[in-house]
């Protein structure tokens, strides 16, 4: 039997009733139809004239005897990255059996439509792959990058006015796919690590919450900046309720809830709590969110806490200052907003327009919950960005530490 060199790992899209005639899903068409054009590009990348067997693209023997052994011997893993993804059993399961054999497999992740941070269960890089030095990476071009990042090959798929963009990532792929079999180690003929996928845990099931800490930095009734009227405030700051919209619950935990439905475990902290983490005295161990009240910045002490906070180089915090919707609020507007100015200056003068606008006042909840899903999602993309990712390379073994004399050059 032929080892494949590449698996194709898919969730397909349920069928309809009376789709198929056994009921099991089908590739999707652009799929398999973007699996025949990355098996092209390997065999010309490779100057091989090989069988069809050089691929396996799992999806309608999903769990059977063949795909199980094709996932067993395998040299690179290709995972079809989708939302549908990390919810598929199979998908979860064929990571976890990958990523935990003796022998090293490689991850070429595929990104097919656009995944959030929040709807990644496991730390994975979506970027177009890069050959490892000294392999000069075929050439892409820069838009084709960004349209990859933005709607994944799916997208490019339906750029009719580039069509070359699809072509260059495909072969990109492959490009990566190809030098990772030339370095991957033979697999005995007689090793079985697993024969059953239904046994292997679901490598998604275990781990589909990402931490999030809430920050808030407000004063309480009891603590007020001079003349400040407490119809705003409760007895700590988690209370602060800046929004006249009915609910009678406080912004944080509005915002716990809101965190959960996008997927994250969050912890609410007022300032005191999470200030050793940001500047620097005690590891971060997720990313994180303040929210801040302008009124507190009238407090000097507090504005020279903010501003040590913000000489800090911590892109794993997004910085939230909701706007009161009271008479005084909207009657001190100029002096808050020179406040905010003053005591984040380097945030404001680095950061995205939308950050910007975030940290300048959002003046309603609907608006405050849309910047929230934005910006907690990119905290958490920039927290995931420090750690090392584990989603590149499987558990390695001493075989596959030692490179092969001129794995360069040779063919597998």
């Amino acid at each position: 039997m032929h080892t494949p060199w590449f698996f194709v790992s898919y969730a397909p899209t349920p069928p309809s009733v009376g789709e198929t005639d056994d009921g099991r899903p089908e590739a999707d068409k652009s799929v398999r139809e973007f699996y025949e054009d990355l098996l092209g590009e390997v065999r010309e990348l490779s100057g091989t004239l090989a069988p069809r067997s050089v691929g396996h693209l799992d999806a309608a023997d999903r769990g059977g005897a063949r795909s199980v052994r094709a996932l067993h011997d395998c040299h690179v893993f290709v995972p079809v990255i989708t939302r549908r993804y990390f919810t598929d059993v199979y998908c979860g399961r064929q990571w976890h059996a990958l990523t935990h054999r003796a022998r090293r497999g490689t991850l070429v992740p595929a990104l097919w439509t656009p995944v959030p941070t929040t709807a990644r269960p496991v730390p994975v890089d979506l970027t177009l792959p890069v050959p490892a030095p000294p392999t000069e990476p075929v050439p892409v071009d820069g838009e084709a990058l960004k349209d990859y990042a933005k709607g994944g090959l799916y997208g490019l798929r339906a750029d009719t006015e580039h069509p070359e963009y699809y072509d260059q990532c495909v072969r990109r792929i492959a490009q990566r796919v190809v030098q990772a079999v030339r370095r991957a180690p033979e697999p005995r003929p007689d090793s079985v690590e697993f024969t059953d996928l239904d046994d292997i845990p679901d490598a998604f099931a275990a781990s589909s919450w990402h931490p999030l800490g809430i920050a808030v930095l407000a004063p309480d009734m009891n603590h007020l900046p001079p003349g400040r009227r407490d119809t705003k405030y409760g007895r700590g700051p988690r209370d602060w309720q800046p929004y006249s919209d009915g609910y009678g619950t406080p912004l944080a935990e509005r915002t716990a809830e809101l965190a959960r439905n996008l997927g994250f475990a969050p912890e609410i902290r007022t300032y005191d709590q999470a200030e050793p983490v940001f500047l620097g005295h005690r590891e971060t161990r997720s990313p994180w969110v303040l929210i801040l009240d302008p009124w507190i910045l009238r407090d000097p002490t507090a504005l020279e806490r903010v501003r040590a906070f913000d000489s800090c180089d911590l892109p794993w915090v997004s910085v939230l200052t909701p706007i009161a919707d009271d008479p005084q609020t909207r009657q001190a507007a100029d002096d808050l907003d020179r406040l905010l100015r003053a005591a984040l200056p380097r945030r404001l003068s680095s950061s995205r327009p939308i950050q910007r606008g975030a940290m300048l006042g959002i003046d309603n909840s609907e608006t405050f919950n849309a910047r929230f899903m934005e910006l907690a999602d990119s905290a958490a993309q920039q927290y995931l960005n420090r750690v090392p990712l584990r989603s590149t390379t499987t558990r390695p073994s001493a075989s596959a530490e030692r490179p092969h004399a001129g794995d360069q050059e040779d063919r597998p």
